[in-house]
């Protein structure tokens, strides 16, 4: 049986158990209030304030460790999974999201169960509404026109590709999407969107910007070289994207790549899909709220 099964089999955690939270952005910050104000005992530790915490302190000594999502935003992994491993008879639990491999065995290894929070679909679907939102509102400080009536070229048509082409569409934009898979195309098409392989003739001549989804090496120099003076690329895909950034750079065309949007701009709400996955027993009360 693999750790992520036994895990899964836990039961909601106590709260007399500690909770260490190693924090990265302000969705970890969120995630203690919550947790907080329901009652667990919390020890936290902000990354962005300094180095990691060395092996006597106390969070270690935490019942359960929430890590960063994904976990590769630790940049010192060698001093965590020393910690890790010094600490292996107190930590009952490690939660965290898009473990590295090596982690994964490490743990596996040292039997300390584990937890991948991005591996639950209730997880990736609602975050893609986060990182949608996150994305528009970076496209629009990217791009000289409105979004309105722009000619918008998704590339990618899943969990992000989707919900980013449904909002632009609403907002007025001309929208195009590109992807690799006869499903997506078909679903693609379905919605109303003007959809075309990787190998068809793409009109990228008369993009305003290109948003990529896709976790590969999509838009090269031969793409990057059909784009009008004025038009942008918006990656979201993660690192290192799939765009030629130092072509980009060299033609002067805008290009960023924007990784972590759910943590930038609705941390709150990303906290509370996380919290959701967790073995907290976390519902938030949206009752109020309906009519």
């Amino acid at each position: 049986m693999e750790q992520k099964e036994i895990v899964a089999e836990e039961k909601v955690i106590d709260k007399s158990t500690g909770v260490g939270i190693l924090i990265v952005d302000q969705r970890q910050v969120y995630m203690a209030k919550l947790l907080e104000e329901r009652g667990y005992r919390l020890i936290t530790w902000d990354l962005r304030e300094g180095q990691m915490p060395r092996g006597k302190d106390p969070i270690w000594c935490a019942g359960v460790l929430i890590l960063p999502v994904p976990v590769s935003r630790v940049q010192d992994l060698a001093r965590l999974e020393q910690c890790l491993i010094m600490h292996r008879y107190d930590i009952k639990m490690c939660i965290g999201g898009a473990f590295p491999q090596e982690l994964k065995e490490l743990l596996d290894q040292y039997e300390i169960p584990w937890m991948d929070v991005l591996t639950d679909s209730g997880v990736a679907m609602k975050n893609a509404i986060a990182t949608a939102e996150g994305c528009i509102a970076e496209l629009s400080r990217l791009m000289p026109v409105n979004i309105e009536d722009a000619n918008i070229i998704v590339m990618g048509f899943g969990n992000c590709g989707k919900p980013i082409a449904e909002k632009l569409y609403c907002m007025g934009a001309h929208v195009s999407v590109v992807a690799r898979s006869e499903k997506a195309l078909s679903m693609a098409h379905y919605f109303g969107f003007m959809d075309y392989p990787m190998d068809a003739a793409i009109p990228y001549t008369e993009a305003d910007a290109i948003i990529n989804t896709i976790p590969a090496l999509v838009i090269t120099k031969k793409e990057i070289d059909l784009l009008h003076e004025d038009a942008v690329v918006l990656d979201i895909a993660s690192a290192p994207g799939g765009c030629d950034s130092a072509y980009c750079k060299e033609k002067h065309v805008p290009y960023k790549l924007a990784l972590g949007l759910p943590g930038l701009y609705c941390p709150k709400t990303s906290a509370m899909i996380l919290l959701e996955a967790m073995p907290f027993g976390y519902k938030p009360d949206r009752e109020k709220w309906k009519s």
